[in-house]
């Protein structure tokens, strides 16, 4: 009797550990509770086994006063993601991405696509973040037509701090802008999904 009832709580921990696991469906309907409804993509590439998952869609350039003289005032959008092995999220990942897409029919003096590529700060509550350059980001810019994109590198700690902010400043390449209440929640919304209880 006693190794019978070993066994059934072996068996039920076995599957409370599998039923924490994230699948794609699972995923998309966390996403679709997400209260801000923001574009998403969820991305599996078979050949390299990887899926990348994607939340945002967010304007940055919005409202800035037009900070940058001679633009057009078109979107530089925001996505923050993770990624990892398989079809499955198995555990939570260490590290996060901040990308965005930088539209094509705009104009950029001295071609700051360059600069924002490689070059992105952030003022955290008055402290000062800096991030790891990806390069572009060849999921993003496929979905979206060629699009110029941009991706940065986030630890887990970093991105934990950046989550709970009151206010975040942000500089990409030239492009000065205050984020919005709902761009930071987007931070604590992909933490949240990115979680795995264990």
């Amino acid at each position: 009797m006693k190794i019978f009832t070993s066994a059934i709580i072996l068996l039920l921990l076995g599957i409370s550990v599998i039923a924490q696991d994230k699948n794609q469906k699972t995923l998309e309907d966390e996403i679709k509770k997400v209260k801000n409804k923001p574009a998403w993509i969820i991305k599996y590439d078979k050949f390299d086994d990887i899926t990348s998952v994607y939340l945002g869609g967010y304007n940055i350039t919005k409202n800035t006063g037009g900070i940058i003289k001679g633009i057009d005032g078109r979107r530089n959008e925001m996505f923050i993601g993770f990624t990892f092995s398989g079809e499955t999220l198995k555990e939570s990942p260490k590290e996060f991405v901040v990308s965005f897409a930088l539209y094509k029919n705009r104009t950029y003096p001295n071609d700051e696509r360059t600069n924002m590529i490689s070059d992105l700060k952030l003022l955290v509550d008055k402290d000062r973040v800096t991030f790891d350059s990806l390069g572009g980001d060849s999921i993003l810019s496929k979905l979206l037509g060629g699009t110029t994109t941009s991706k940065f590198k986030v630890s887990r700690d970093k991105y934990e701090k950046i989550s709970k902010a009151s206010s975040i400043s942000i500089k990409l390449g030239s492009i000065e802008s205050e984020m919005s209440q709902k761009q930071i929640e987007l931070f604590s919304q992909v933490l949240e999904l990115s979680n795995i209880k264990k």
